[in-house]
């Protein structure tokens, strides 16, 4: 650059300085001691990469273009929006100046600001569609995907809430608890496995509180091993059935009835072979039962006791 003329440089230093877009500054040489130019802050993080035909209009538009036009530029060149206090560091502006001035951009608002490019935002809602869909397409039996998996896969160090805020902006995605799903999918079993959802839940329902072990009931299901697994989850989820440990499930009246036969007992302190005795089941269902209902406050452990509350 020849003395007397203007232009954009970048300045790579050895270590941090507190600067803010619009500070100015002067460069000086110290041996000899010579004053080699000065000039304004555009930008305090400048993209690693540009091309060299659109550094200059993008520190041109930074420099001189109206404040909006700035935090689109900045927004846009950011992985998954900014939010308003990165926005501050980066133009030295106020927040109310930034929320007044972000006009052209989409702002979700809880629990802070957050602006994204409306572009980059439709883009990404019809990439979510599309990867949920593959998903229903993969497992035709499941009710969703898991809403963090998604988020971990699709936008990768984004904040957390910022999919909540994109996906309510989808009205074709539906969001229940943690699973997503698309409005359109239904769970929809075949004849076998309709069967096979029957047979499972009939078996647990016949042997009360002497339940079968699990491999011995999917293997009699009708169904291939994997199918059989992911009904057994699916009969679990809808609380057809509730699993009380990894090798034990339990049909919903049994415990039930179990419960209302412990109530007949209330303020009682009872052992396990008193347990045993009430209920006529062996050692092998009991411990597992009374762990069962102490976690679900029915009983209490005191030592070797417990009571029925």
């Amino acid at each position: 650059m020849k003395p007397g003329s203007t232009g954009f440089l970048r300045f790579l230093l050895r270590e941090p300085i507190l600067l803010l877009p619009g500070d100015r500054f002067i460069v000086r040489m110290f041996s000899p001691v010579v004053t080699i130019g000065g000039g304004v802050v555009v930008d305090i993080a400048a993209p690693k990469r540009v091309r060299r035909a659109d550094a200059a209009t993008r520190l041109q538009v930074l420099a001189d273009r109206p404040t909006s036009e700035r935090i689109a530029t900045l927004v846009r060149e950011s992985k998954c929006g900014m939010s308003i206090a990165d926005l501050v560091a980066r133009t030295g502006l106020r927040p109310a100046e930034l929320e007044s001035a972000g006009s052209g951009l989409l702002s979700f608002r809880e629990p802070q600001v957050w602006f994204v490019d409306a572009t980059w935002a439709n883009d990404t809602q019809a990439r979510l569609r599309r990867v949920i869909a593959d998903f229903h397409k993969s497992n035709p039996l499941q009710p969703g995907m898991a809403k963090e998996e998604l988020r971990t896969r699709e936008l990768p160090g984004a904040p957390a809430f910022l999919i909540d805020a994109l996906l309510k902006r989808e009205k074709t995605i539906v969001v229940a608890g943690d699973i997503v799903h698309l409005n359109s999918h239904k769970v929809a079993f075949k004849q076998d496995e309709d069967a096979a959802l029957a047979r499972i839940e009939q078996a647990f329902e016949a042997a009360g509180l002497t339940v079968p072990g699990v491999p011995e009931v999917l293997a009699a299901s009708g169904v291939d091993a994997a199918r059989a697994k992911l009904l057994l989850q699916i009969l679990i989820r809808d609380k057809r059935l509730i699993r009380i440990n990894e090798d034990l499930v339990f049909h919903p009246s049994a415990l039930h009835a179990l419960r209302t036969q412990l109530s007949t007992h209330k303020g009682e302190r009872f052992a396990v072979p008193t347990f045993k005795d009430w209920t006529g089941v062996s050692r092998k269902y009991a411990i597992p039962l009374l762990e069962f209902l102490d976690r679900e406050h029915v009983t209490r452990r005191e030592g070797d006791e417990r009571i029925v509350l």
